[in-house]
């Protein structure tokens, strides 16, 4: 029996991510009260608290089985990610017209991630869709592929920056390992034609 069998434990551990980056975020707002760009950062950080109250909200529904099966915690998984770099993206394009030009960062730099931001979760929330269109297809097999590099990747840079930032890093590495025991999972493997 895997640990993705307990819809509890996973439950739980989304919520416990919620909650760190609950506390990032509200990290992220009383640093700007110390900054050149107050008001630019602490929009960022009303961004990351909005994302992680987000992930809190998914935590509970994964916990409580108001969202459940691998696949449906899989699909929904990606489509929050995906809503949450539009909702980040949003707050770091209107952050962009507050911040004051220091050095090689500037404002048009910001603005620039946030739109990059929004259209990636566009199309993440796209694949969301394509994982739970119920259709075993080719691009399920694709889809599955890509997701499996990008969780390594995001697992080995995550452990990378342990010391660097903890509570991101601490969030990613639980992330990463619960969505590859789900990729890996028989039944989702199955349900994406692979």
């Amino acid at each position: 029996m895997s640990f993705t069998d307990n819809q509890k434990i996973v439950g739980w551990a989304f919520l416990i991510v919620g909650i760190l980056y609950v506390i990032a975020a509200l990290a992220v707002i009383y640093g700007a009260l110390d900054d050149d760009n107050t008001t630019a950062y602490i929009i960022m950080g009303v961004g990351s608290l909005i994302a992680a109250i987000l992930y809190l909200l998914f935590g509970n529904k994964v916990r409580t089985n108001a969202i459940s099966g691998k696949l449906n915690v899989l699909g929904n998984y990606v489509r929050i990610v995906g809503v949450v770099s539009v909702v980040s993206g949003l707050f770091v394009v209107i952050a962009g017209f507050f911040f004051n030009d220091t050095g090689d960062l500037t404002g048009s730099a910001i603005i620039g991630t946030g739109v990059f931001s929004i259209i990636l979760g566009l199309i993440i929330m796209w694949a969301s869709g394509k994982i739970l269109d119920g259709k075993e297809t080719t691009f399920d097999k694709i889809l599955w592929i890509i997701l499996v590099v990008v969780f390594i990747l995001m697992l080995i840079g995550e452990i990378m920056s342990l010391l660097t930032d903890p509570i991101d890093a601490i969030c990613g590495i639980i992330i990463s390992v619960f969505m590859l025991a789900y990729l890996f999972d028989p039944e989702v493997k199955k349900a994406m034609n692979m």
